[in-house]
């Protein structure tokens, strides 16, 4: 009798000690102990991570442990994967990557040993001297075992705030991303002038948009699909290519090219050279870039000494 007072008044001291808008739904007071060894339990795991703590996650993680990361594109198995992909590098000295945490929206609901436990957590990391917050929504599985409550899963997602923030910021492009977007770019030209238009049709959407010299019309999609096939029907033929000079811009899967241009075109026996800037907008869909959109603006010729 006194065993069952003394577990109920341990788990009345441990609500108390929660903040009461951290529980989305009421819980059933034989189990505010457990939820109150969970919370503390996902904390020691967040504080581990702050301390490099390799000991302390492989203490409260379940051997046969499932789940994802945000950048993850397969379930995670074991916990050798989990310290292979859900951690952090072993070579992280403390005070980088992550090194601080606020939890908020906790929510835990229970299934005989089983528990599910929600929550929002925003992060502090810092790599080198750039420092920035993250913002994640999480979903751990825990099991009650002898030693304790074990987590044994868990999903963890970019907030939505975070995604927001994540497609809006400017981002560096990696060399093969921008091998790939510059190769797409030529390919746009190079298929406008063949008149392919089965390779452009390819590389633009449906919602293409184009600014041309000269014109008060934007262009569409078809209008350069015509435009295309008329100009290699014309017996029009590009001799030469060339971008001196392009500066990217990239947020998300967009990216932004600000560009020179020059090339030559041959028609009748004549060779004319064309100059001008131009700014190019890319989307990369399905692992494919898509031109969305560009404004040509030709460049006066040099004078001929």
């Amino acid at each position: 009798m006194r065993k069952n007072q003394f577990v109920r008044a341990l788990g009345v001291c441990l609500a108390l000690a929660i903040p009461r808008a951290t529980f989305a739904q009421a819980i059933p007071p034989e189990r505010v102990a457990d939820a109150a060894q969970i919370r503390a339990g996902i904390e020691r795991i967040c504080q581990a991570f702050v301390d490099k703590d390799t000991r302390t996650l492989r203490a409260t993680h379940g051997k046969d442990w499932r789940g994802f990361t945000p950048e993850s594109d397969h379930v995670i198995r074991g916990f050798s994967g989990y310290m292979d992909e859900a951690t952090f590098d072993p070579r992280t000295p403390k005070g980088e990557g992550m090194v601080g945490y606020r939890l908020s929206d906790f929510d835990v609901v229970f299934y005989g040993d089983t528990a599910v436990a929600s929550f929002v957590l925003d992060t502090d990391l810092a790599f080198g001297g750039e420092k920035r917050t993250q913002k994640l929504t999480i979903l751990d599985v825990f099991h009650k075992e002898p030693a304790g409550w074990i987590q044994v899963a868990s999903n963890t997602s970019y907030h939505g705030d975070e995604i927001a923030r994540r497609i809006s910021s400017l981002r560096q492009l990696g060399e093969a991303d921008r091998k790939s977007l510059l190769t797409a770019r030529e390919a746009v030209w190079r298929a406008w002038f063949a008149g392919d238009t089965d390779a452009l049709g390819k590389l633009v959407p449906p919602e293409l948009i184009t600014i041309e010299p000269g014109s008060d019309a934007f262009g569409t999609r078809a209008s350069n699909l015509e435009n295309s096939r008329g100009f290699a029907a014309s017996g029009g033929k590009l001799a030469r290519l060339v971008f001196p000079r392009t500066e990217m811009q990239a947020y998300g899967s967009t990216v932004i090219l600000y560009t020179t241009y020059e090339f030559d075109l041959v028609s009748g026996g004549k060779t004319r050279t064309e100059r001008g800037v131009a700014t190019e907008v890319f989307v990369n869909q399905n692992g494919r870039w898509q031109n969305t959109g560009w404004q040509l603006a030709p460049l006066p010729q040099p004078k001929t000494p």
